[in-house]
This record gives structure tokens, sequence and C-alpha cells, in this order.
């Protein structure tokens, strides 16, 4: 397999992205980060004063999932034949996950332009019913649904680089535990935490691609140690 000034600039592209993924989404909570708490009416007041702000997170929580999500399913260019196949079902999960994070994220756009109408009585029922009704509720629970098969995908994808030795076990342990206590504790501050350890996943799976090989980069190696392996038996 030759190695071409497109494979470079592609492993350029998956690096860069890596590293500029999990910073936007850390940028993203912490522009934000409010306690929260109070009832449905008291957030909803409370978006008039930052709703620049509420579109500012929406728009970089957005764009940094879809360049983590995307970067790390063009990871899976360094899986062949050792990981290839957790690769390619995580590449998969991940383009998923990609579309389930915009359908999340649509309803911070709108509600932040209503938070800003003057009849804040008439925008709140307005907001209460677009986010209460089965179109709404049926979109949500897919858009999660999807998101936490893309946060699947990227364990797989993690998975299939420690298979290939690109990268150690911990890190697909460090991105379990920041998954699971984000989701079990639910907060901003806990949002932050598991976007900060992601970053440092992220950062150490960049510069060990950034690192490697020409032929560690295509899936050379492994391909070709399961070829010796295969003549010695």
């Amino acid at each position: 397999m030759m190695w071409t000034p497109s494979d470079a600039v592609r492993r350029w592209i998956v690096v860069i992205g890596l590293i500029a993924g999990p910073a936007l989404l850390v940028l993203s909570v912490a522009i934000n980060l409010s306690p929260g708490g109070g009832s449905m009416r008291n957030q909803f007041d409370a978006m008039s004063s930052r709703s620049g702000l509420i579109v500012a997170e929406a728009l970089l929580e957005t764009l940094g999932f879809m360049i983590v999500l995307a970067s790390f399913a063009g990871a899976t260019l360094a899986l062949r034949v050792r990981g290839g196949a957790l690769g390619t079902w995580g590449a998969v999960l991940a383009i998923i996950g990609i579309v389930g994070f915009s359908f999340s994220n649509a309803n911070g756009f709108t509600l932040a332009e209503l938070a800003q109408l003057p009849d804040r009585d008439a925008a709140f029922t307005t907001a209460a019913a677009i986010t209460s009704s089965d179109t709404a509720s049926f979109v949500g629970t897919l858009g999660m649904a999807m998101e936490v098969l893309g946060q699947v995908g990227i364990l797989l994808i993690i998975g299939g680089l420690v298979r290939a030795r690109l990268v150690r076990f911990w890190l697909l342990l460090v991105v379990v535990i920041a998954m699971v206590g984000n989701i079990a504790i639910g907060t901003m501050l806990s949002t932050l935490v598991a976007d900060l350890l992601l970053l440092g996943v992220g950062t150490w799976v960049a510069v060990r691609l950034a690192r490697a090989s020409r032929s560690a980069w295509l899936g050379e190696e492994a391909t070709q140690s399961v070829e010796r392996a295969r003549a010695s038996v």
C-alpha cells in the first residue's frame, strides 16, 4: 500500500479533529456554566438574559460532537485486520450519533428565540407546547437513542485501536467512567468534567496517531503480523 499525500492529509484531519472537537465541547459548557434547577418557568425566564450564550452553547456543542464523532470514525483508517470489525461498527454508530446530536440540540435554538419575546406568558406557553408535543417527544427520544449509539461507537472505535495496539486499554476505561458519571450525575459540572476527560483521551489518541508510522496508520502492521502468524502455522 503506497503512502500518498491524501493519506497524510486524512491523518492530519483526524488528528486535529480529535483535539478540536472535544475542545469545542469543553468551551460550549464553560461559556454557559450555570447551576440550573428550579421550575421550568424559572429556567425559561432565565434564558432571556443569556439567549446569546444558549445559542452559542448549542452551536458549539453540535459542531463539537460532529467533529468528535467524525474524527473517531476517521481513525478507523488505522484498522484493517486487527480491530477492523470493532472499528467498522463503531464508525457506523458514530455517524448515527452525529444525526442524534443534531436532533437533540435543535430545540436550543428555538427556545432561545422564544425567550426573547416580550409576552413572557405566551412565549412560555408556546415553548411548553413545543417541548411537550408528541412529535417533539418522539424526536427527542430518537435523538437521545442515537446519541447513546454514537457514544457506544466511540467506545468500539477505541476498542479497535486497543486491539490494533495503537492505544492502551486504560483510555477505554476513562471514556466509560466519563460517560457513566455524566449520565448518573447529570449536572453541567459533570458534563464539563466528562468533556475534559474526552479532551484528554482525544488528545492522547491524536498524539499516538500523529506519531504512528506509515504502516501503522494504514493498518499494515496488524495485517503483516497476522500474515506472519498464519505463515508460521
